[in-house]
């Protein structure tokens, strides 16, 4: 037996399922980046544009970890920004 057809057996729409697995999906990884986010946010009692702004204006010193973690607090907003815009389009797409 098919997961469609057990789906079907149980009044279930393969489309619905499908819809409600991938929010599911996006929201834990919102849920991540959200902490990670607030994480740095916390660490360094900033919001990541103004913390952004101050490592590019550095000049002449080098902070290895406050670099680092503006990599790693980007690739997290980025991602949050990413997810957030997949549950409007699931939404959209419903």
């Amino acid at each position: 037996m098919t997961v469609a057809e057990i789906l079907t057996q149980v009044g279930e729409r393969e489309e619905f399922v499908l819809r409600e697995h991938a929010t599911l999906l996006a929201l834990s990884k919102i849920s991540r980046y959200e902490a990670e986010c607030n994480m740095f946010r916390a660490k360094y009692s900033e919001n990541f544009e103004s913390f952004q702004a101050r490592i590019e204006r550095m000049q002449n010193e080098e902070d290895f970890e406050a670099d680092d973690d503006l990599m790693e607090w980007q690739f997290a907003n980025r991602a949050l920004i990413l997810w957030q815009e997949r549950v409007r389009e699931i939404c959209r797409a419903g």
